[in-house]
């Protein structure tokens, strides 16, 4: 079988022949390693995609959501014990309030790991504290709830309870709406942050306050019952924050 033999006149004489044909290591080998990019719940591809879901939900109950908000704002504030025809809430605005008050505890969540948590650190995941966070918050409301419930069932009667609770899901909801605007903001600006966090700490403490104002109306009688309700303030409005707070420590520093 032929076979072509090579000899010595077939060898690269040049410069830049010899350099063309000599056997060196492959570029890659030797090129810029790369760096890992900074993580910031903003770049991260899930908490984006929840905040997008939360949105879509939000416009397809647009119309849900424009009843509610006569409902809301006599919730808001109104101790009126006569019924009406706003009093009770159909199945789809139910539905619609479960989903501003899962908006509300995502928000929360965002919201914390802004400000206790690790950001801009390359390789560092945000998306599961992130998400611990969030349930801490649906646990805080659910906490809430229920001690609204325990409470106003204790010390008052039904149709007060009944508003108390009202106030807590509307304050809250409206809380959840109003928080779109700070978290967004904080996401896709992260040089604002700072300030976005304190628009959303004055809107909570806004917040509380008109469920706490709800509350004293509600609870009030004589000059003695301040002490209660003193005690009220302290047992479930500033010991749970601090608990919260310790908690949220824990999950964006863990040891």
């Amino acid at each position: 079988m032929p076979f072509n033999r090579s000899n010595e006149y077939d060898a690269p004489t040049s410069p830049t022949d010899k350099v063309l044909y000599s056997t060196r290591e492959p570029g890659w080998i030797s090129g810029v390693k790369g760096e890992l990019r900074d993580v910031t719940p903003g770049s991260d591809t899930g908490i984006l995609a929840m905040v997008v879901l939360l949105l879509v939900l939000f416009g397809f109950n647009m119309r849900h959501i424009r009843r509610l908000f006569r409902a809301i704002t006599q919730d808001l504030w109104s101790v009126r014990r006569r019924a009406n025809a706003f009093d009770d809430h159909t199945a789809n605005e139910t539905r619609t309030i479960v989903i501003l008050l899962f908006q509300l505890c995502v928000f929360e969540g965002i919201l914390l790991y802004l400000w206790l948590g690790v950001t801009g650190q390359p390789g560092h995941s945000v998306f599961m504290p992130v998400i611990k966070l969030t349930g801490l918050a649906s646990l805080f409301y659910i906490f809430e709830l229920l001690a609204c419930t325990t409470v106003g069932y204790v010390f008052t009667d039904h149709v007060n309870a009944v508003q108390w609770r009202r106030g807590l899901n509307a304050s809250s909801v409206m809380l959840g709406i109003a928080l779109t605007v700070p978290t967004l903001v904080s996401l896709f600006y992260p040089s604002v942050t700072g300030a976005m966090l304190w628009v959303a700490a004055i809107m909570y403490i806004m917040s509380r306050m008109i469920y706490v104002a709800k509350g004293f109306r509600i609870f009030y009688n004589n000059f003695p019952s301040l002490l209660y309700f003193i005690l009220y303030l302290c047992t479930l409005e500033i010991i749970p924050l601090l608990a919260v707070y310790a908690a949220a420590m824990a999950i964006c520093n863990p040891i």
